[in-house]
């Protein structure tokens, strides 16, 4: 069975994931269906393929793969020409979202298609010198929702920090002023657990701009199941586990330094000479987690906007229009000489 399409059970058109509900609904009879409807219905079709140990097999997806910048986009639905949500250029091939490509967990979404396009079209009003074009309703319209790999990192770090600590004081001596600083050796050692440490699995999307939209609510956290894929794209990862885990160490050292610093408060100032942080027994889970993605293409530069599809939080970058800023300078400056050229007079013409 190639691709696995989720139908009404009353009319059996097919059914999407209604954010707002948290449940699938069909379009054309309103009917709505929990994830453990769908299951069942699932389990007493015929078509799914069955190992011999009886554990079900997961469905394959459609996979669209960008000739332009090979990022791999994964959705429902027969192959066919799409564009793609960064460079916007089309191509397809097939592939499966099974085996190491299985997720453990899934955040749904939270933030509607429309509440997205209004965020966006709140942050971009308030760069005044984005390029014109990036404000159209057509340029919005482009905003999609998509499920991002991530690698959810357990982990221990342990370690310690030395370096200086200073307190000083000063005070008038006559006609002079006396300080004395006394200078402290502070040596902090400690070691604390880290539970789901996020790391981007896709080298389409910029590190930053995903460490931007952070952090996600774990409480929504769900065991994978394919169901929450309908309706929406869904990229596979293209960085591995170990790959990953050289990222997220650096961060994990950092939060334990971080600690360790803040536990020097009854300094006046601390400079660290030294650290030596370890990290271990780490474990990683596969995530699909919730965005909505807009890549702008201005001047032959990719310009990424990022909506945390669970939070609403927002990331962007956007371009610096010169020729807006030239004309507005210009004609600010045209307005202000006139204004001081007539002594303010020419205010009286209008």
């Amino acid at each position: 069975m190639s691709v696995k399409v989720y139908n009404c059970k009353k009319c059996a058109a097919p059914i999407a994931f209604d954010i707002k509900e948290q449940k699938w609904k069909c379009e054309y009879c309103s009917s709505e269906f929990a994830k453990e409807e769908i299951e069942e219905k699932e389990a007493s079709e015929s078509g799914m393929e069955v190992d011999e140990d009886l554990s079900i097999k997961m469905p394959e997806l459609d996979e669209y793969n960008c000739n332009a910048c090979g990022a791999k986009i994964l959705t429902e639905g027969n192959a066919a020409a799409t564009f793609c949500i960064y460079c916007r250029n089309p191509s397809v091939i097939k592939s499966r979202f099974s085996g190491e490509f299985h997720p453990r967990y899934v955040i749904p979404f939270k933030v509607t298609q429309k509440d997205a396009k209004d965020t966006y079209f709140k942050w971009i009003k308030k760069r005044f010198f984005a390029p014109n074009e990036f404000k159209t309703a057509r340029e919005v319209d482009n905003i999609r929702g998509l499920y991002a790999p991530y690698w959810l990192f357990d982990c221990r770090a342990s370690g310690f920090i030395q370096g200086e600590g200073r307190n000083s004081k000063s005070w008038r001596s006559g006609d002079y002023r006396v300080t004395e600083t006394q200078h402290y050796f502070i040596r902090r050692v400690g070691s604390s657990s880290y539970e789901k440490i996020p790391v981007d699995g896709s080298k389409s999307l910029p590190d930053e701009l995903m460490v931007g939209i952070e952090p996600f609510d774990y409480l929504g956290l769900k065991d994978f199941a394919l169901e929450y894929m309908s309706g929406y794209l869904a990229e596979k990862y293209d960085v591995d586990e170990t790959r990953a885990s050289r990222v997220m160490q650096p961060r994990a050292q950092q939060f334990l330094r971080t600690t360790l610093e803040g536990s020097g408060q009854r300094y006046q100032s601390v400079t660290i000479s030294s650290s030596n942080i370890s990290v271990n027994s780490i474990k990683a889970a596969y995530a699909m987690l919730p965005i909505y993605v807009l890549t702008n293409v201005y001047k032959g530069k990719k310009h990424t906007f990022i909506i945390n599809g669970q939070t609403g939080k927002t990331y962007g970058e956007t371009p610096f229009d010169w020729q807006k800023f030239i004309v507005f300078t210009l004609g600010l400056f045209l307005t202000t000489f006139l204004v001081t050229a007539t002594g303010g007079a020419i205010l009286g013409i209008y």
